[in-house]
């Protein structure tokens, strides 16, 4: 019983990852302590989140922001390899996104929100300059840095240039850029980066995700008063740790280093090897699978299970320094002018179709999250969803038009701001084209077109020609590919046609 005091005194001081440790050594123990551990994650989900029923008004600093200029604050918090369903809001049971839950409670959360291109670069190069990859011409193949004319058409550049003060946090992804040109403040890093420092052992340091919590706190606290600004945060968790401390490749921060450690993680859609084989060859063989074999494999295996913790703990951890950066908002008395957008590069493949990473447009790696909280909206639309569809492209319309700022030519997406408010314009989109066309030879290059209730996707170097299509409507979890069906034969053709159009529209 000595024993069993020793770790929960450990838990309380939250030296987490030393924890860990007693429970492998405590073996049969364990069990003994579950109902222990079940409680500590639950206290520590309530302990986390915000306690009152709102993001409410604090004097905890003396500090108040008086603007002379009234546009709101815009802070964005941009996420790495997020896969769409991993909150409470939507229905996880496992996972605790207590600050995500919160904000999806008093924002706005889109349904049907998708990246154009799902891959990071690329992807962040659409976040920027509100663009398809057609256009841009922004490939993780030979991708050096943003050119002079992408930074220049950067929507912070833009907004730096209509009197905001602009400034960047974390994971960055597209090269080097002109000092002062985009950023007032520039904090970000470039490449992949460390969840600990290459010299330190995991555990010694700061862990990256609190790193980057922590900065982004203080860029809010400390920005200008007289003028609006206009952050993003950009985290790298729950990205996986490339060629760094191979045995943990999710390595958690040491607050959340417990967690999940007693929950069986259940097996995700699709990932019976019978579906698997049904693939083609390209697919079976790509770098999907060959990273699903090493990061995480069967959804009964140890290597699964303990991936799929340690992606949970990532997540949560990134909730955490939602919480923090909510908190001096409030505490500086910012929340009531601040819009606060979440979101994520790309989806993920957590072993869905037997495969991980992204790449390719079926709906676990092209949906993302998308949540808006926007408080001078009014109460009515506090927890209220939008199903028309949101893209990466369409963020910086979105954020011109709440910084006042005129459209910007050749920009390919639309503003969101009148679906965040609660409008229905006639001439929404109800279709998007999908291109992916990066590292070709581990990744079969693919482009799509998908409408409101059907899916086309074509595989551009296959031969014979490889296609799917799939009725959405009937069919979300695209299992069964009609192309071969007679009966949608002609629906075939269709989106083919649509295919042919798009391709020569978006470039």
């Amino acid at each position: 019983m000595e024993l069993i005091r020793f770790i929960i005194i450990l838990l309380i001081l939250n030296n987490l990852s030393l924890v860990q440790a007693q429970l492998l050594e405590v073996g049969e123990e364990a069990a003994i302590i579950d109902v222990s551990l079940t409680d500590v994650e639950h206290d520590y989900r309530l302990g986390t989140a915000f306690t009152k029923n709102e993001f409410g008004s604090s004097d905890v600093y003396n500090q108040t922001v008086d603007k002379q200029d009234t546009r709101p604050n815009i802070l964005v918090i941009y996420v790495d390899d997020l896969h769409h369903a991993t909150f409470g809001f939507m229905g996880d049971p496992i996972i605790q996104t207590p600050n995500v839950d919160k904000l999806a409670e008093q924002g706005v959360a889109f349904r049907n929100a998708f990246v154009t291109t799902a891959i990071c670069i690329t992807s962040r190069g659409n976040f920027m300059t509100g663009r398809y990859a057609a256009r841009t011409g922004i490939y993780m193949d030979g991708f050096d840095g943003l050119s002079e004319e992408h930074a220049a058409m950067a929507y912070p550049t833009r907004l730096k240039e209509a009197g905001y003060y602009t400034g960047y946090v974390g994971k960055w992804h597209l090269g080097e850029i002109p000092e002062g040109v985009v950023f007032d403040n520039d904090q970000k890093f470039l490449g992949q980066g460390y969840f600990w420092d290459e010299d330190e052992w995991p555990g010694e340091g700061t862990h990256l995700t609190d790193r980057l919590g922590n900065q982004a706190v203080e860029m809010i606290r400390s920005a200008p008063g007289d003028q609006p600004f206009a952050i993003t945060v950009g985290f790298k968790a729950p990205h996986v740790q490339d060629g760094f401390h191979p045995v943990e490749p999710y390595p958690a921060s040491p607050s959340t280093a417990v967690l999940y450690e007693l929950v069986e993680m259940p097996a995700p859609h699709l990932s019976d090897p019978e579906f698997f084989e049904s693939q083609p060859d390209f697919i079976r063989e790509s770098l999907g699978r060959v990273r699903w074999e090493y990061r995480l494999g069967p959804p009964e295996s140890l290597n699964f299970q303990r991936s799929l913790r340690r992606y949970y703990r990532m997540v949560t951890g990134v909730d955490e320094q939602l919480g923090k950066m909510m908190e001096v908002l409030r505490k500086t008395n910012q929340l009531d002018n601040t819009i606060v957008v979440f979101t994520s590069d790309h989806g993920m493949y957590l072993g869905e179709r037997g495969l991980a990473g992204k790449w390719l447009g079926h709906e676990p790696s092209i949906r993302i999250p998308l949540i808006v909280l926007d408080p001078r909206l009014p109460e009515v639309h506090q927890g209220t969803w939008r199903d028309p569809m949101a893209l990466m492209i369409d963020f910086k319309p979105t954020f011109f038009e709440w910084a006042g700022v005129s459209p910007a030519e050749g920009v390919q997406g639309k503003s969101l701001v009148p679906i965040i408010n609660g409008e229905n314009p006639p001439d929404w989109r109800t279709e998007f084209f999908y291109e992916h066309h990066s590292f070709a030879d581990r990744i079969p290059r693919s482009e799509g077109v998908r409408t409101e209730r059907y899916k086309y996707l074509r595989y551009l170097d296959s031969d014979p020609l490889y296609e799917e299509l799939y009725d959405l409507e009937t069919d979300p979890g695209e299992v069964t590919n009609l192309t071969d069906d007679p009966e949608y034969e002609g629906l075939l053709q269709e989106m083919r046609e649509k295919w042919e159009q798009w391709r020569e529209s978006v470039r």
